[in-house]
């Protein structure tokens, strides 16, 4: 269901569209918990705006009385009306300002999450839940995401790694800790950076240990901390949170990354030079005003019940013409349209390409989150497009699987559209180019709901099954945990033997799609050298191509070794009885 107004959806379990704060149709409030005022510099500032309207000021008689010197006595009121709440400037000394900008006197509406300065005093809005959830969407810590500079006067500098133990990790500034409603279980946290624009899925245990590293306590103060909270030593875990923290930007003085020693020229060129084998990615940022400008123009009815429906009805009536255009064509035949039809094949192609990728973008803004980016990459030799749905962590579960699904039902969509041509025109060259590109885009439309690669399947089966690393999870137990099992005697349980069976798909899936790959490269490049290099010239050519499209394959292994050969050599040069043991238990 979209909000009426602002076209985004609404949730049945609150009373109010949490993206512009008008009331939802049908609802009733007085099944809801009242919303509130809460402080964002001052935790025991809370009230509750249970009136039609709740005056706020300095004098006693205010509904709500904010005890501070910047705040006139008749400040401002907050009024509910039938389009929501809205807060009123009473034509203060000092001013009322929403998300930063000045009312003047006037008003505006408020919306969940909406932060107001009421004079000196920081304030949030807060829409009210249902009686029956009783959980709130919480972000906190962005009031102080702006930490001291290094260098600054009457500032330390910034703590270096100067041993595994003895290091003082710090927080970068720019980031929010965002706690997510659930259906059930423990809460989820997202962290996001701000300059980074990557986010972080935490549980409990890791926002405890993202709290703990303010530039004051050591790796083994963590260490001894989370041990006494929860009754552990677990060094490896909290290893593995830090090194998150600082792979995403958000981490400073780690071990093993001293802030000031930069990387020379050919250093840095050859990082590049890495990443780009890895995945060769080009894309365009800042598509965020656009996709909001296209979703407000006509891409809301996509999402609308009217829209959905008759994407389904497109899908279904699709497959019934296309099976009954099958005895009319066949593959490879374009009917005498000649060197037009391969072309205009590509250009639908193409087309569609870019409505499957418009289509997650307007189904990100359908929830009201923001689409950072999107372009094209190379991996493994083979060309993807992709848009940044990142911000979709701050969304529920379900909301990211309808996400991921919107890409693949648009092009099954158009695939039927295409099939119905096919069956309805007469015979020629246009019904057998809309029935290959139907035949096409059907394959595509399976391709991406394979869970075994890392598409739009996969995303929503990792969302549907609550486990975000299903690929890794279930290699790593394949190739390590069920011969450990078996070899212990121990007998795995379901559970375990659909990871052991999902790890083994996985397996012979990658191989499977780089032999693929691999074949097609080879192929290619044959066909273009043949007749014009010598035979060894020819393979040398070809293993060179073929050796640089499996890089992401090979690559792992090599560092893997070589990580652990060159260890080995760090090992001989120490001395011993200089290391320094700890005890572990609980390890992850």
């Amino acid at each position: 269901m979209l909000c009426h107004v602002c076209r985004v959806h609404v949730r049945r379990d609150f009373p109010y569209c949490l993206h512009c704060g008008t009331p939802r149709r049908g609802a009733a409030p007085t099944s809801y918990a009242a919303p509130r005022l809460r402080g964002l510099d001052d935790s025991t500032l809370l009230f509750t705006l249970t009136g039609p309207v709740t005056a706020l000021g300095r004098a006693e008689d205010n509904d709500v009385v904010l005890s501070d010197t910047s705040v006139s006595r008749r400040h401002a009121r907050i009024v509910r009306t039938t389009e929501g709440f809205r807060i009123e400037d009473l034509d203060s000394f000092n001013g009322t300002a929403v998300g930063g900008l000045d009312l003047h006197g006037g008003a505006a509406g408020l919306a969940d999450g909406t932060e107001l300065s009421v004079g000196d005093v920081r304030l949030v809005f807060e829409q009210p839940r249902d009686t029956r959830i009783g959980s709130r969407t919480m972000v906190v810590g962005t009031q102080l995401t702006q930490l001291p500079t290094a260098g600054q006067a009457g500032q330390e500098e910034a703590p270096e790694a100067n041993g595994p133990l003895t290091a003082r990790p710090r927080r970068r500034s720019g980031w929010a800790l965002k706690q997510v409603p659930t259906e059930r279980g423990a809460p989820r946290w997202v962290l996001s950076s701000t300059r980074t624009g990557r986010y972080l899925e935490l549980d409990e245990r890791q926002v405890f240990l993202w709290h703990a590293v303010d530039g004051e306590n050591t790796v083994r103060d963590l260490l001894f901390a989370y041990a006494q909270r929860y009754g552990e030593l677990a060094l490896p875990r909290i290893e593995s949170a830090l090194a998150a923290f600082a792979g995403a930007g958000l981490l400073r003085g780690l071990p093993g990354r001293p802030e000031q020693e930069r990387p020379n020229g050919w250093r840095r060129a050859s990082r590049a030079l890495y990443r780009a084998l890895l995945r060769l990615e080009v894309s365009i940022p800042g598509l965020d005003r656009l996709v909001t400008r296209l979703y407000q123009t006509f891409g809301w009815r996509l999402f609308t019940r009217t829209g959905v429906l008759l994407a389904w009805l497109s899908v279904a009536g699709g497959l019934v013409a296309f099976f009954a255009a099958q005895g009319r064509h066949h593959l490879l035949d374009f009917a005498g349209a000649g060197v037009w039809g391969p072309v205009l094949l590509a250009g639908g192609y193409v087309t569609a390409l870019l409505v499957h990728e418009l289509t997650h973008a307007l189904a990100v803004k359908s929830y009201g989150r923001k689409v950072r980016r999107g372009g094209f990459l190379l991996m493994m030799g083979m060309p993807f497009a992709f848009v940044d749905t990142s911000d979709m962590w701050f969304g529920t579960r379900w909301s990211r699987v309808v996400v991921a699904l919107s890409g693949p039902l648009s092009t099954a969509a158009l695939a039927g559209w295409c099939a119905t041509g096919a069956a309805l025109l007469p015979a020629g060259p246009a019904s057998a180019v809309l029935y290959h590109l139907a035949f096409g885009l059907y394959l595509n439309t399976l391709y991406n709901f394979n869970p075994l690669m890392p598409l739009d399947g996969y995303q929503a089966l990792t969302d549907a099954l609550r486990v975000p690393r299903l690929r890794e999870e279930a290699s790593a137990y394949f190739r390590t945990g069920l011969w450990r099992d078996l070899r212990a005697g121990n007998r795995p349980g379901p559970r375990q033997a659909g990871m052991a069976a999902y790890g083994l798909a996985v397996v012979v899936g990658t191989y499977g799609f780089l032999a693929l790959a691999l074949l097609a490269w080879r192929s290619r490049i044959g066909d273009l050298l043949q007749g014009r290099l010598p035979a060894p010239w020819t393979t040398v050519i070809e293993a060179a191509v073929v050796a640089l499209v499996a890089f992401p394959v090979w690559a792992a292994p090599v560092r893997w070794l070589l990580r652990r050969a060159r260890r080995r050599r760090d090992a001989k040069d120490v001395p011993p009885g200089t290391g320094m043991a700890v005890p572990v238990e609980g390890t992850a």
